[in-house]
């Protein structure tokens, strides 16, 4: 009986995936989805000084989607959601009025404190200060504008909102996440932020172009933090790119 059952149950399972296409893994697997695997590290303890997801850092906020994400499901006390452009800003703020835990800010995190420069596309999630990614530049025909934003590092930013920790810093600066982790060095030294969830385009380029996973790997790995997962996003067909996120915690002491 136990054997009919099972083969139900697969049978059951390739009819869902033919038709919906959906199908049944293990939650217990890692790389699935970095926000589950975040709450079960901390739920869990594998870091003491990280048991809870209560401040987050969302970096490069764009319109709300992570902050609203976090909202739904792990309801953090704050989220400090940064967004440097103008326009993009003020929807963050329409899309987030309601949700009293998120606190908006209208600059970026990177390695300097400082005005830059920031390249727009038609589609508000590519907007960079990065002159070239392997999927971006101001040659693309997306292109609209350059405009001027405001950028100060995060060791600042947490210095000026009296943040003493942040339990998930997420990152996703098309291609410029490197530069946010090398503004925290004094926050990654002392270890006042748990986990980290940034976004690359692939694991290293030739070319020099940004958004790259070797160097920022180097950087946290450097801090004694190590790889937890993997995620991918998207892969390209026939270029050898895409989108994909890495998962980091700091080793316990």
């Amino acid at each position: 009986m136990p054997s009919l059952v099972k083969d139900w149950a697969a049978r059951a399972s390739h009819r869902m995936q033919a038709k919906v296409g959906y199908r049944f893994l293990r939650t217990k697997r890692f790389g699935l989805d970095w926000l589950d695997d975040a709450s079960r590290i901390a739920r869990q303890g594998w870091h003491p000084s990280f048991t809870k997801l209560d401040v987050v850092f969302d970096v490069g906020a764009n319109v709300g989607q992570t902050a609203s994400k976090l909202v739904q499901r792990i309801s953090p006390q704050a989220i400090y959601s940064f967004e440097p452009v103008e326009s993009t800003f003020a929807q963050l703020q329409a899309n987030t009025k309601s949700l009293t835990s998120v606190h908006c800010l209208n600059y970026g995190l990177s390695d300097v404190n400082a005005n830059s420069s920031i390249h727009i596309y038609e589609s508000s999630v590519y907007a960079s200060t990065c002159d070239r990614t392997p999927v971006m530049s101001p040659e693309n025909e997306t292109y609209l504008r350059t405009e001027t934003i405001k950028l100060k590092t995060l060791d600042k930013a947490r210095a000026e909102l009296g943040v003493e920790k942040i339990d998930l810093l997420k990152i996703d600066t098309e291609g410029a996440d490197l530069r946010t982790i090398q503004g925290a060095q004094a926050s990654l030294q002392s270890k006042a932020i748990g986990l980290i969830v940034f976004e690359f385009y692939r694991p290293s380029d030739a070319t020099g172009a940004s958004g790259t996973l070797f160097p920022v790997d180097e950087a946290l790995v450097s801090h004694g933090y190590r790889l937890v997962a993997f995620y991918t996003d998207h892969v390209h067909p026939d270029r050898a790119t895409g989108i994909y996120n890495a998962l980091y915690m700091p080793e316990p002491q």
